[in-house]
């Protein structure tokens, strides 16, 4: 992902996606990730230049996002920016699964049919979310 900034500068963004939830035990049950591994490959992405098409140039990515689908704990959190030292801290970003359903309500769309709770009403007008 890429943003241009006003002064005609870029900043790259990668992004490390894990479907379940993430936790900082030192082993991973099955569904979750443990932190650990998150922390190699943030720094891994972090490190190794990517070739960005539109410039036709080599570029660092600036910041990283570390996505979930379920919950990123505390623990996990903390222990990663203990891991990270302050400039790489600074890089990377966290979004769970609460915040991505933040998401739709700052924009103002209808949630997935699949993220209501069981029993929970529906949306308004009972239109479906087209995904």
């Amino acid at each position: 992902m890429r943003y241009t900034l006003p002064t005609q500068h870029f900043l790259s963004f990668g992004i490390q996606v894990k479907r379940g939830k993430l936790d900082a035990t030192g082993r991973s049950k099955a569904g979750n990730a443990n932190i650990a591994e998150i922390h190699d490959q943030a720094l891994m992405m972090l490190a190794h230049e990517i070739f960005d098409p539109e410039t036709n140039r080599r570029v660092l990515v600036d910041h990283a996002f570390i996505v979930a689908g379920g919950e990123i704990t505390k623990a996990a959190r903390n222990w990663l920016g203990n891991a990270l030292d302050a400039a790489k801290r600074s890089q990377i970003m966290f979004m769970d699964r609460d915040d991505i359903l933040n998401q739709f309500v700052v924009t103002n769309l209808p949630l997935p049919v699949g993220a209501l709770l069981p029993g929970a009403m529906p949306p308004r007008g009972g239109r479906e979310a087209p995904f």
